[in-house]
């Protein structure tokens, strides 16, 4: 008879497990670990069993992921060259950010086939996210492709249209809906026709990710932009399941490993969900998912510790189930990233799928009590969220008329609160930060290198061909009932003869009621933490040092030691260097270590227990000797710290506090008076 593995061990219940916990936390109540992630959403210390499991049916990703790096750069000599670079070394396809005035700059059908030179059209997957440009960007791919001679059925990726995803980031439609609608239409009869290998719509949440979205709020803004996009190819003439056939979902990943995973696995669920409900086929069910990383919560102090955050993000969007991943380089929020940064990146995702296989196991995150927990509970508040925008009239709808950016200004509320208070840490930045790095610099591009490249010829046609072409195309464009395919067709006849993107996109919004919202802002975490650095630099400048602490440590070390890091810790945050004394015993010895190392700033540092005797006593004594502001390190209580107020204590420094603004405070004092 085998032996069970739990032989010897007494069965332990969520309750003696918590007890365990509680014991651990030596008085911390238990819910001091709980973490809420969205409105109905927490992270709970304890899983004893899962809330909900994905069903069995919803289909994961076999094998594995492709490595396909995002390439943004507006120099296209200096975006050909990353794109080459990174498919002779270990990328397996490529995403192209393209257009007339965002990503890689491209005017003509020949600045895009420079900037894909080193591509073969017939083996590499090629995904565009053109953003307003869709139609003459998308159609220049294949005006390209045809001109190298690749057979409509090789060419593969997306066409990449997304006008809802275009109105979120840049708060401009400028074709306006209806015409953004028809040429989303077009674009699905046509790859449906010929291309066989594309997808003719991306939902791309990159800007909900990038503005602090929740997980169930990206996942429910995703689905109701799918379904609008489904319904736009249903109007074009394509069924249920060749209209789901063409898109492509592009969802972020961040370092908070759990979230991500769950997140991912709950998108393909509702996605299997919605396409049931709609009577779609089991193909149609199955959701083609890029993820791409969180720019915005890379830092750009001490930025190297972003070689860790995309290694979670991979990591989570590996285990997640994503069919293809971006992982952004460590100095993407710095300005273009260098060969070394882009490398790392690449190398990051080889590592992790050769070396330690992630992609061996189909959907490892199955059985976890938390992970399915917490995909279930993003499931049920996500699918809230969609029905609720459904009822209301769509996704469109709900981005015009503010609903989007509302949802965003209260999340962004709360989570500025935590980051103030360093609930919500930023290693390297609010926590464990490093004064004395080297900063890192990368050089800004100027408009001239991109002026200069654009407008590459494409075909051998005359002027006057070229403007019959166009002729062409605005008689197409007035066909009230053109059939589905007509206008793309008649885009793709005068690309082929080297008429350009502008003109094309002009003609199309013509006549068009342009759409406009307030565009929805990054938000970047590390940012208010940064800001501090920056003005603890401009005081370097100015004055030959950082802004300083004296730290006026009261009692024996082992007293005091924790808070004493902590303190530090804190001060380095905000770029002030911390001179700490040794132990301080009377009044004399403050004054003297104090006078030896004059500071603009002192922070008393001690137990808790000599806040009401010791620390009112050598406040008054640094500020005569000079301090322009004193601090204390702790949290006493109301009437103690109203008398240390009246002693000469200006601010208290204590954890759950906002710390944030303390030090901004303390920072405008010695701007002010130095």
């Amino acid at each position: 008879m085998e032996s069970s593995f739990f032989e010897g061990f007494d069965p332990a219940g969520l309750e003696e497990w918590r007890a365990k916990v509680e014991a651990d936390l030596r008085g911390a109540p238990f819910e001091s670990l709980r973490t809420p992630i969205s409105a109905s959403t927490t992270l709970e210390p304890l899983y004893a069993k899962a809330e909900g499991v994905l069903p069995s049916e919803v289909p994961v990703r076999h094998g594995p992921w492709r490595i396909q790096p995002e390439h943004d750069d507006p120099r296209m000599e200096v975006c050909a060259s990353a794109i080459a670079d990174d498919l002779a070394r270990g990328a397996d396809a490529l995403w192209l950010v393209a257009g007339l005035d965002h990503g890689t700059r491209v005017l003509t059908a020949g600045d895009l086939d420079a900037v894909l030179r080193a591509v073969d059209l017939g083996e590499v997957r090629v995904q565009l996210e053109p953003e307003a440009d869709a139609l003459p960007v998308a159609l220049s791919l294949v005006a390209v492709a045809e001109g190298r001679g690749v057979a409509p059925e090789q060419l593969r990726g997306g066409f990449g249209a997304d006008p809802i995803g275009t109105l979120a980031r840049s708060g401009s439609l400028p074709q306006g809906w209806r015409t953004a609608r028809r040429t989303l239409g077009e674009l699905g009869a046509l790859a449906q026709a010929k291309y066989p290998g594309v997808r003719a719509g991306l939902v791309s949440t990159r800007p909900y990710h990038e503005a602090g979205a929740t997980p169930p709020q990206e996942i429910a803004w995703a689905l109701a932009t799918g379904v609008d996009y489904l319904r736009a190819f249903l109007d074009s003439g394509l069924s249920l399941e060749a209209a789901a056939g063409q898109l492509v979902f592009s969802l972020g990943a961040s370092d908070r490993v759990l979230e991500s995973i769950a997140k991912l696995r709950a998108m393909r669920w509702l996605w299997f969900k919605a396409m049931a409900a709609s009577a779609a086929g089991v193909e149609a069910r199955r959701i083609e998912l890029h993820v791409h990383a969180s720019v915005a919560r890379r830092t750009r102090r001490d930025p190297w510790v972003n070689l860790l955050r995309g290694t979670a993000e991979v990591f989570a969007a590996a285990l997640g189930g994503a069919d293809s991943i971006a992982c952004a380089p460590f100095d993407a929020g710095i300005g273009p990233s260098d060969p070394f940064a882009r490398r790392l990146s690449r190398n990051t995702q080889l590592v992790l799928r050769a070396e330690s296989h992630l992609d061996a196991v189909d959907d490892p995150a199955a059985g976890s009590y938390a992970l399915e927990s917490l995909t279930a509970s993003f499931a049920r508040e996500a699918w809230a969220t969609f029905r609720e925008i459904e009822r209301e009239g769509g996704m469109m709808r709900a981005l015009r008329h503010g609903r989007v950016s509302a949802a965003l200004d209260a999340e962004r509320a709360t989570r500025s609160r935590r980051i103030a208070t360093r609930r919500e840490p930023v290693l390297g930045v609010s926590e464990y930060p490093n004064l004395g790095e080297e900063p890192v610099v990368r050089d800004a591009v100027r408009l001239e290198e991109v002026e200069v490249e654009i407008g590459n010829a494409f075909g051998d046609a005359t002027p006057e061909q070229r403007h019959e072409a166009l002729l062409a195309f605005v008689r197409v464009l007035r066909e009230v009932d053109a059939e589905p395919g007509r206008i793309a067709e008649s885009a793709l006849a005068a690309l082929r003869l080297g008429v350009d993107v502008f003109s094309l996109g002009m003609l199309l919004r013509t006549g068009q009621a342009s759409l406009y919202s307030e565009p929805l802002t990054a938000f970047r975490p590390a940012e208010p933490w940064e800001a501090l650095r920056t003005r603890s630099d401009r005081f370097l400048k100015n004055h030959g040092h950082r802004p300083r602490a004296f730290l006026a440590t009261l009692g024996p070390l082992a007293e005091h030691a924790a808070r004493l890091t902590w303190t530090q810790n804190l001060l380095a945050a905000a770029g002030v260097e911390a001179v700490a004394s040794a132990e301080v015993h009377d009044l004399e010895t403050a004054s003297a270590k104090f006078a030896a190392n004059p500071t603009e700033l002192a922070v008393i540092v001690c137990a808790d227990a000599r806040h009401a005797d010791e620390a009112p006593e050598v406040a008054p004594v640094l500020k005569a000797k000079g301090a322009t502001l004193v601090l204390l390190a702790g949290k006493p209580s109301p009437e103690v710290a109203e008398a240390l107020r009246k002693r000469g204590v200006d601010d208290l420094l204590f954890a759950g506090d906002d710390v944030l603004s303390t030090l901004s405070r303390a920072l405008r004092a010695l701007e002010e008076r130095s």
